[in-house]
């Protein structure tokens, strides 16, 4: 197939816009010298649309992980990937400079948030019609994921792929209308392009210290070539295994993998996986045909190393990649490939650039290899075709469709979507208070004012919800501290833990002995709940698999449960968890809890009380949260349904749209009993009514959802019966409660997790402008 038949097919019978008016275009993109293959792209990509006709300036957006000490010139701004506040502004610098159309380079990965979450701040912020250019098109996405993505593609004027068969897959997956996708291929560039008269040098392995000089490569040896920046998830284990059998047929062999180890990795595993490749190069006694070049290459050298190529490789693990920057590259250059079956491989290869050979299978690729080796016109074949197709993906071709795309989605303009609810400023969380409850063993229960009170120790309750918190905050700042809260709150857990009594110790006194025997109850849903948080943020495996194995171990107990809000803790935590990590058993437990919610709300509801309990307590909107949750997950519309109406009654008894919030008091409201309750109000209670009308947003898309969200977060601000503030924003805790006539003065664990946890669910939907510090 011709790669760009797709991209003639989209923009037939679409009148060509004007190109009288030329177009300042803005980029938001990982950028230069960040080490990553979309920052490369993005500079080709604007060097690309400076060459194309209309194109007046390129202003970069460069998403950055850490302030490096080199900048490009054409860097208008920053975006620090973990601080949400980041997005909003680099909108208004885009939109002070007068860019006509903002292009997003997307992958998960770059952004900060929850699966990225926090692009969408930006996303909702721009005046300019936006396009979006997708690098990652999963088949199977998580929820979150999928929501994320379906936001972002709904404020697109219009999406770009690089294949047919990402078109098809983003069409299936009901992300955006047919009419508003474009494919316009991944360039490559032109000094890659197969120059005749050129000398075919390849360039000396670089010199380590302390190792024995390199020698140079001869002319002679068939150099085989894997490039791009190195992670498990390049399979190049795989090629070193086939080379035993490739050299026992063609002894001039040689495997050069060049590039360093992508820093996410390093930043997560160091050298690990390099590590394990070069030790297995030498357990195969490979030496004098493997050769590893850790540097990031520049256009000279990878061009130099390319034109060497006899065959390419990409032994890629993961279907699911439906792009290579590396293979664009390889097929430019003109270099034959054999590749595993990857979408963009499927697509780039099919017209005979390359040969297909199955995942992890290392005597296919030898296979192959050796079969165009052996055969010298086979191979110029393959070779002809490769350059007949990179010569179609040079970068002003590429740009010069690019250039086409952002002029049509300028006539567009920007999408008309319901409008967005604007971000409120919220303020920040200080993380002082917090700070002084938390200590080596957990989070003290209880202050007086905001003096730790230690003799009410701990319990697993607060400590779960310390978890949640922790994650949240080192998502979202980065900061150290949180990591290390997050892996003390785990070891509590733990430690809590009595598999033998399938239940959880609560309560812990100071010096560390425990105050009860493991039981089950709400400390048990509730530490279930921030496992599949952190589960579902699949941290560093050292904190990833501790807690994997602890939801596991737990399941049987959680399936014993029978009060509702431990069930509902519980499902909101399985919820969370994505069910190929989890498995089958934690999804037919979540099925089984979920089921028992949904039962007992419909066998209990009525028009005038439409709730799963006769009486309301506490923490009361986690059932219609769990409901709306579980529904989700598990594909069972009705259920959500059921969630929503509960959580829209439940909301309606608090006056939700009235002057301000009243919640139930903690001595509860029955059935029949005039409203509110009996009572203080409890911070617990507003932070459950947030966090519930957030997922029913999330799942739902519903404007009005996210409007009683910020309004129920204001009860914290102060738009409650009492016009107080419960939040303190001198000391960064949350006071106790609402009292008759006074807000309570102490600022305990419970109540200041509440607010914390509230606040950062709300950042994570895009529904406030700044970030807790």
């Amino acid at each position: 197939m011709n790669l760009l038949e797709p991209v003639a097919a989209a923009l037939n019978g679409a009148a060509a816009p004007s190109r009288a008016k030329t177009m300042r275009v803005g980029l938001v993109s990982t950028y230069p010298p960040r080490a990553c293959g979309i920052g490369t792209f993005s500079r080709d990509l604007r060097e690309a649309l400076l060459g194309a006709d209309g194109v007046s300036a390129v202003d970069l957006v460069a998403i950055v992980r850490e302030d490096d000490v080199d900048e490009a010139a054409e860097v208008v701004t920053r975006i620090h990937q973990d601080q949400r506040g980041d997005y909003a502004a680099a909108a208004r610098v885009l939109e002070r400079r007068g860019d006509d159309v903002v292009v997003i380079q997307h992958e998960y990965g770059i952004f900060g948030g929850h699966e990225g979450a926090h692009v969408l701040s930006l996303a909702a912020e721009l005046r300019q019609p936006m396009v979006l250019t997708l690098h990652t098109v999963l088949s199977a996405p998580s929820v979150r994921q999928a929501e994320t993505l379906r936001a972002l593609c709904e404020r697109a004027a219009l999406v770009c792929v690089f294949t047919e068969t990402a078109r098809r897959m983003i069409l299936d997956a009901r992300l955006v209308s047919p009419e508003r996708v474009r494919v316009v291929p991944h360039g490559g560039p032109t000094e890659l392009l197969p120059d005749p008269d050129a000398t075919v040098r390849l360039a000396r392995p670089p010199h380590r210290p302390g190792a024995p000089e390199s020698r140079a490569i001869g002319a002679d040896r068939s150099v085989l070539a894997t490039f791009g920046l190195i992670s498990p998830g390049k399979g190049i284990e795989m090629a070193i295994a086939a080379m035993p059998a490739i050299v026992a047929r063609h002894p001039k062999a040689l495997y050069v993998i060049a590039g360093q180890t992508h820093p996410e990795v390093a930043k997560l595993h160091g050298e690990e996986y390099r590590i394990s490749l070069e030790r297995l190069a030498r357990d195969l006694d490979l030496a004098d045909h493997v050769v590893f070049d850790d540097r990031f290459l520049d256009i000279d050298d990878l061009s130099s190393m390319l034109a060497a190529t006899t065959i390419y490789l990409t032994p890629y693990r993961s279907r699911e990649q439906i792009v290579s920057g590396a293979l664009t590259f390889a097929i430019v250059a003109g270099c034959p490939t054999v590749s595993t079956p990857y979408f963009y491989a499927e697509d780039l290869l099919a017209s005979g650039a390359g040969v297909l050979v199955p995942f992890d299978d290392p005597a296919a690729l030898a296979e192959a290899v050796v079969g165009l080796l052996d055969d010298p016109q086979r191979l110029e074949r393959t070779r002809s075709e490769a350059r007949r197709v990179g010569a179609e993906l040079a970068w002003p071709e590429v740009g010069r469709q690019t250039a086409d795309v952002l002029r049509e989605a300028v006539a567009l303009g920007r999408p008309t979507t319901a409008p967005h609810p604007p971000p409120v400023t919220l303020p920040r969380a200080r993380a002082s208070h917090l700070l002084t409850l938390v200590d080596d063993v957990g989070i003290v229960q209880h202050a007086d004012g905001s003096v730790p009170l230690r003799s009410s120790g701990y319990c697993t309750d607060d400590v779960a919800r310390l978890a949640i918190v922790a994650l949240g905050l080192g998502r979202t700042t980065g900061a150290e501290a949180y990591h290390r809260m997050l892996a003390r709150s785990l070891g509590f857990l733990r430690h809590a833990w009595s598999a033998d009594r399938r239940g959880m110790h609560n309560f812990m006194s100071y010096d560390r002995h425990w105050l009860d025997e493991p039981h089950g109850g709400d400390h048990l849903g509730r530490a279930a709940w921030a496992l599949g948080e952190v589960v579902a943020a699949e941290p560093v495996p050292a904190l990833l698999e501790p807690s994997l194995i602890l939801l596991r171990e737990m399941l049987p107990a959680l399936a014993e449960q029978r009060w509702p809000r431990t069930m509902a803790f519980a499902a909101l935590g399985l919820a969370r968890a994505d069910p190929a990590v989890v498995g089958g058993e934690a999804t037919a437990v979540l099925r089984d809890l979920a089921g028992r919610l949904d039962r007992l709300q419909r066998a209990n509801a009525s028009p005038e009380w439409y709730w799963a309990e006769d009486v309301l307590v506490y923490d009361n909107a986690r059932l219609a949260q769990a409901l709306i949750a579980a529904g989700a997950r598990l594909g069972e519309d009705e259920m959500v349904r059921e969630g929503l109406r509960s959580l829209e009654w439940y909301a309606g008894e608090l006056g939700i749209d009235g002057p301000f919030l009243q919640l139930v008091g903690h001595r509860g409201r029955r059935r029949g009993e005039p409203r509110p309750g009996d009572g203080d109000e409890q911070p617990l209670d507003a932070a459950a009514l947030v966090e519930a009308e957030v997922e029913a947003f999330v799942a739902t898309g519903d404007e009005a959802r996210a409007r009683h969200a910020v309004r129920a977060f204001e009860w914290f601000l102060g738009r409650n019966r009492l016009q107080r503030a419960v939040y303190d924003f001198s000391t960064g805790g949350c006071h106790d409660g609402l009292g008759e006539a006074e807000v309570n003065g102490n600022q305990g664990a419970e109540s200041t997790l509440a607010y914390l946890q509230a606040l950062l669910v709300l950042d994570a939907a895009g529904l406030q402008a700044t970030l807790p510090e």
